[in-house]
């Protein structure tokens, strides 16, 4: 697996904490790609295992990693049960990127994933 450390990471677009590697799609991902993506040296608790067994579908692991490439937002959909998570998963698994999985349902609203912020309003006393 080939590895290029950015010699310029605090100029990076990326914020606090950014990747300070970047790795080789071909060797990586083994699709037939010349592109180098941004990575972490150094997994942490939040990076996913890596499934040796995965098999990449060329177009989708293409766009995603152009996503992390360029620090753009990629939407992936299908049908659930398809892969689409396990995808992003073992992408963030092979470039060492931290991740949480959240499966939203019917349930789940806004407000459980980002919180509420309780608003007063108080009248001025004249």
């Amino acid at each position: 697996m080939t590895v290029a450390i950015n010699s310029d990471s605090n100029s990076s677009e990326f914020p606090l904490n950014a990747p300070d590697i970047t790795m080789d799609v071909r060797q990586t991902f083994g699709i037939d790609v010349d592109m180098d993506v941004p990575a972490f040296s150094e997994g942490e608790e939040h990076v996913p295992a890596i499934d040796v067994n995965y098999q990449f579908d060329f177009d989708t692991t293409l766009a995603i990693l152009a996503g992390f490439k360029h620090n753009r937002r990629v939407m992936v959909q299908g049908y659930h049960g398809t892969g689409k998570s396990t995808h992003i998963e073992q992408i963030a698994a092979r470039l060492n990127w931290p991740m949480i999985r959240v499966n939203l349902d019917s349930h789940v609203s806004r407000i459980d994933l980002v919180g509420k912020t309780p608003s007063c309003s108080k009248k001025a006393n004249r």
